[in-house]
């Protein structure tokens, strides 16, 4: 604890130390020299000529532009060979997570129809079941509300209805609060109280109110995609149909929140650089989420074991490799399984985007060490123009305010977990709105 509060303070001083220059403006990232741009593209292709994804499409946004852009390798083999290009759709599964579930929670908040402290039964009275009437909107957004971290392989055949009356009859790993444990069944809830808080389908509202205004027009769900968009949807897995995306990785139609995001790497960063632009201070037009609302998500929560997270957003905790070498620790982002990445880095001014289909057509590899790597390379060749705050001030500013913020977070966590509560019937929550 004292070393905690040892951190506090020392972070307080060297943040304290260049508050003079605060107010004064920020560098903007302007380029990737041609050296660096061709390194970028050597590592993608050495990666499709391992195995390890058969394409993939590379964005590279600052908060005023496109700074690259590139397409490698193939889309699909099925029924015939067709080149990648920029307007492959990808279905970027976990990045949904922060991107859609989490943006639309908390646009609902800035409206004031919901609160982050509310109890989850207040808005779906059903998974107040067993112990859980107790777990908020909060805990379910940084991973420690205690949920099993999938449904079961029994469920991958089941319809969503069912997989949602199975979610919310559940009972919980461990206390509410008082561990880190990432669960997709979080977010598929989390996607209901979405669509109960604003009286009409998840997939709908998230579309309607935060992709479109922005124009993401590539941007859909497996409910809201039409024939032409699908025609461009790079395949998950070989000889692809629903009954084999059920089986190999429980790919239920209408079941979404934790994945099912579909968009071009393009339209994706269109949002993570309106998340760049809002971490910085500036509007974005159409842009739903006001700058002092991506604050609040990005602001760091203590989840136990030195894990961090925002609300969404992964900060600083095993997943968050993608990070890479050298962006300063106070960027956020996300993995998405299929092979794809999103990292926003305020201080340079840079979100960088990845997207492939890495399961197709066969298993393939991992492309994490490949995200982390283009990441830290971003952050190295990266080159800024104007602004009396260079980008390294910028990132000791950053790292010292995350260091201070996290370690403020970390003095109210429990130092263990608590016991999960006895699965019972539970009283209805108050209704803590």
């Amino acid at each position: 604890m004292h070393r905690l509060l040892a951190a506090v303070l020392a972070c307080a001083f060297v943040t304290g130390a260049s508050a003079a220059r605060a107010d004064a403006p920020l560098a903007v990232a302007a380029r990737l020299p041609p050296d660096a741009a061709a390194a970028l593209d050597r590592l993608v292709n050495d990666a499709i000529g391992r195995g390890d994804l058969p394409g993939g499409v590379l964005v590279v946004t600052s908060s005023h532009g496109v700074l690259y852009r590139r397409a490698y390798g193939i889309r699909t083999l099925e029924p015939a060979r067709v080149a990648n290009d920029p307007s492959t759709i990808y279905e970027f599964a976990s990045t949904t997570k922060p991107m859609a579930t989490a943006s639309a929670i908390m646009l609902l908040a800035q409206r004031g129809v919901l609160r982050l402290g509310d109890r989850v039964g207040t808005w779906i009275p059903a998974f107040a079941a067993n112990g859980k009437h107790d777990v908020t909107l909060l805990q379910l957004l940084t991973h420690t509300g205690g949920m099993q971290i999938d449904y079961v392989k029994a469920d991958y055949q089941a319809d969503v209805p069912a997989i949602l009356a199975h979610t919310y009859a559940a009972g919980l790993s461990f206390a509410p609060g008082t561990k880190f444990e990432y669960s997709d069944l979080a977010f598929i809830t989390l996607a209901d109280v979405v669509a109960h808080a604003a009286k009409t389908p998840y997939e709908r509202f998230v579309q309607d109110e935060l992709f479109r205004p922005l124009g993401m027009r590539d941007a859909f769900f497996d409910t809201t995609i039409d024939a032409a968009h699908r025609a461009r949807l790079a395949p998950q897995i070989r000889n692809e149909s629903e009954q084999r995306l059920r089986d190999a990785y429980g790919t239920v139609p209408g079941l979404n929140g934790h994945a099912g995001m579909l968009a071009t790497a393009g339209d994706v960063a269109l949002l993570a650089r309106a998340f760049l632009r809002a971490a910085r201070g500036l509007e974005t037009p159409g842009f739903a989420l006001t700058p002092a609302t991506v604050r609040a998500m990005i602001e760091p929560h203590y989840a136990g074991d030195g894990q961090v997270r925002g609300i969404g957003w992964d900060l600083d905790s095993v997943y968050s490799r993608n990070r890479g070498e050298i962006f300063a620790r106070g960027g956020f982002g996300h993995t998405g399984s299929s092979g794809t990445s999103v990292w926003i880095d305020p201080a340079s001014d840079v979100a960088v985007v990845f997207a492939s289909n890495a399961h197709y057509p066969d298993t393939g590899g991992s492309t994490l060490y490949l995200e982390a790597k283009l990441d830290t390379l971003v952050a190295a060749q990266i080159r800024h123009q104007g602004g009396e705050r260079t980008a390294i001030d910028a990132a000791r500013e950053q790292s010292a305010r995350y260091s201070a913020d996290a370690a403020r977070s970390a003095l109210g966590f429990p130092a263990t977990p608590g016991p999960a509560p006895t699965p019972a019937p539970s009283p209805s929550p108050s209704p803590l709105r």
